[in-house]
């Protein structure tokens, strides 16, 4: 089985939450990032990149106002801002670092901004390329780079849309006994 295993599906359809719950048992072995979506007043507001050796794997998060967060990706308010250094500053280091101290790597969630970061998709792609495994999500688009990682013969991808979740679950929690027992 390929070492590298991804989930993708429509937006909002549980794929941060499933891997919630098969990764915070093995959290102390995993490192990487994880985006979380910050909800004002009840709304979507804004998406950060999170080092989940910092913080605990919470996909969704409640607070007060989204301005207070240094590791924001996309702020939605009047208009939509992206910052892109982001990925250097938060999610290099955390891949480094996962790669260097722990077991498996986590990519929650993979998409079309990392296109405008160069340094931020080489790091991915030489994690990749070793032998440490890598769970993760990949939007549910198609562009050059999430394209490239679906088309590697060690990935494997699993639908949600078609895909049944607990079916799905059982071969992430397979794909984690395997590789890091």
């Amino acid at each position: 089985m390929p070492n590298n295993l991804f989930i993708t599906g429509r937006i909002r359809s549980g794929k941060s939450t499933l891997l919630k719950e098969v990764v915070d048992p093995v959290k102390n072995l995993t490192g990487g990032f994880f985006v979380q979506r910050l909800f004002v007043n009840g709304e979507s507001k804004a998406f950060r990149l999170v080092d989940i050796a910092a913080e605990d794997y919470w996909p969704n998060r409640d607070v007060a106002a989204s301005a207070c967060f240094k590791d924001l990706i996309m702020v939605a308010e009047e208009k939509k801002t992206v910052y892109y250094d982001v990925f250097k500053t938060i999610g290099v280091p955390a891949l480094q670092q996962a790669v260097n101290a722990k077991k498996l790597v986590l990519m929650d969630e993979l998409g079309r901004l990392e296109l405008k970061v160069p340094e931020f998709t080489e790091t991915v792609w030489a994690i990749l390329d070793r032998e440490i495994p890598v769970l993760g999500v990949l939007k549910k688009e198609s562009n050059s780079f999430l394209d490239r990682i679906k088309q590697r013969q060690d990935v494997t991808v699993f639908d949600l849309d078609v895909r049944d979740r607990y079916q799905v679950k059982e071969n992430i929690l397979k794909f984690l006994k395997d590789n890091l027992s």
